[in-house]
């Protein structure tokens, strides 16, 4: 049974809309000394035209993100779907180096997870601040550390999300939810927040449509205080598909979750009726 809450566009009839500016952006990149036909397709160029809508802008992004790979040697990865992370295993070796440095500085195994209960739905990544020692992060980690981190676990996330994209026919993409629950005040980082900020410019520079919804749970009152201080730190992308929600206070506040995951599916914390926690890891990607 088709689930009424799944909102996700067909790529075809998205192709079909912005045939022509995929026609012109093609001319456009395909004069750069970057540009791969076997990596930078129609879908891929997709992606940049519904961020960034005009040629122009997306023709800027697209030739960036095409270099920016080229130096990195991105596309020479192949197939790295295998190296997501593993709730149970944290500090598992199939890791990048910076992700296994990154997450030793994670209290337990709920500070971070990917989930994806449906295979042809979305990945979840559920991120809990109250679990995770920033200070140490930020002592023993650089800022270039802490975006290749951010990085590779971005380009694991893009090849999972365009796989189901490419197999289902749908625009498939993430839901990131940050459980602020019981965070205290002292454990806020500033410096933090700005390499938090400077990972999501780069995920919006380079992965455009990765990201559907960013879901702040149950966050205390002076975390809303100081995010109306700080949000400008983070682009204005990222920001319009921000939601604070209260599932448990709020209960119609489950929507925003149930357009990436059935109820069925969805942890009881945020509205749903899984009680696993913590919830699965994607082992079928293992």
């Amino acid at each position: 049974m088709e689930n009424e809450n799944d909102e996700r566009p067909l790529v075809k009839d998205l192709l079909k809309q912005y045939a022509s500016k995929i026609a012109e952006l093609r001319v456009i990149i395909e004069n750069e000394d970057s540009y791969s036909k076997e990596h930078y397709d129609e879908i891929w160029m997709l992606r940049f035209l519904l961020s960034h809508r005009k040629v122009s802008k997306a023709s800027r992004a697209a030739i960036h993100t095409m270099k920016f790979r080229q130096e990195r040697k991105m596309n020479e990865l192949g197939d790295i779907r295998n190296k997501i992370h593993d709730n149970m295993d944290p500090q598992s070796e199939r890791y990048f180096d910076m992700n296994q440095k990154f997450m030793k500085f994670c209290k337990t195994n709920t500070a971070i997870m990917f989930t994806q209960p449906d295979r042809d739905r979305g990945l979840i990544n559920i991120v809990c601040p109250k679990e995770i020692d920033f200070q140490g992060i930020n002592v023993n980690m650089s800022r270039d550390e802490v975006s290749e981190a951010y990085l590779m676990s971005n380009e694991i996330s893009y090849q999972v999300l365009d796989e189901v994209t490419r197999r289902t026919g749908k625009l498939t993409k993430l839901l990131k939810i940050v459980d602020i629950t019981n965070f205290p005040l002292r454990s806020f980082n500033i410096e933090a927040l700005k390499r938090d900020a400077a990972a999501s410019k780069l995920m919006e520079d380079f992965y455009p449509q990765l990201v559907g919804t960013v879901v702040l749970v149950n966050s205390p009152s002076w975390v809303n205080g100081l995010w109306r201080m700080f949000k400008a730190l983070f682009p204005k992308r990222f920001m319009e598909k921000l939601a604070l929600v209260q599932p448990l206070k709020r209960p119609k506040d489950v929507k925003y979750f149930l357009k990436y995951v059935s109820k069925e599916n969805l942890m009881k914390r945020y509205g749903g009726s899984n009680s696993n926690w913590p919830v699965s890891s994607p082992s079928h990607l293992l």
